[in-house]
């Protein structure tokens, strides 16, 4: 939050450099008419970026951008893409994949109050491959800084259940049965 709120005040205050140099022209307090002889306003970077000029009221503008282009550059988002590719082999149901990071348990015991401080690592998921009557599969990944892939190939999963043998004949016991339950008449006035 703290982070934030450091980059909306530097983008804010690049923004209200460059609107009160643009009011400060418009109001002749500066003007770009004055040229020095020497260069008036210079920024180096370990010298191998050098931006000067000879119109001094230019140094707020750059100024300016220069606030709101560090607060654009340190405050994008890191985001990582993950691919999970890989070929279910043998199944008849639909395959669910989920993403998992480790977990953290505390080694306190507490008296009704908890204040603990965890330093989670989120560099090892893992990915949990499931489907209906059958057992997960759990394979651990590493992600690093790049974009990376998990290739699960050709898999197949263990059957939890044994899948029930369903006969589709009646048996006769059945037949004889049936044939003893009276035939339903419809019949009365309304």
């Amino acid at each position: 939050m703290t982070f934030s709120l450091l980059l909306l005040a530097g983008a804010l205050c690049g923004i209200i450099m460059i609107l009160g140099g643009i009011l400060l022209l418009y109001k002749g307090a500066i003007s770009l008419s004055n040229v020095s002889g020497e260069d008036a306003f210079t920024l180096e970077y370990k010298n191998e970026l050098r931006i000067s000029t000879q119109y001094p009221a230019l140094g707020i503008f750059i100024i300016g951008l220069m606030f709101v282009t560090f607060s654009l550059v340190i405050g994008k988002p890191e985001h990582h893409r993950l691919v999970i590719k890989g070929i279910a082999q043998d199944m008849d149901q639909p395959v669910t994949i989920r993403l998992k990071a480790s977990s953290w348990v505390s080694g306190r015991a507490h008296n009704g109050e908890v204040l603990e401080t965890f330093y989670p690592n989120m560099d090892i998921l893992q990915i949990e491959v499931t489907a209906p009557g059958y057992n997960p599969l759990v394979k651990p990944i590493a992600i690093d800084a790049s974009d990376i892939e998990a290739d699960l190939g050709q898999f197949t999963m263990d059957l939890s259940v044994e899948k029930p043998v369903v006969s589709t004949e009646v048996s006769g016991r059945f037949e004889s049965e049936l044939s003893t339950i009276p035939q339903a008449t419809f019949g009365g006035t309304l």
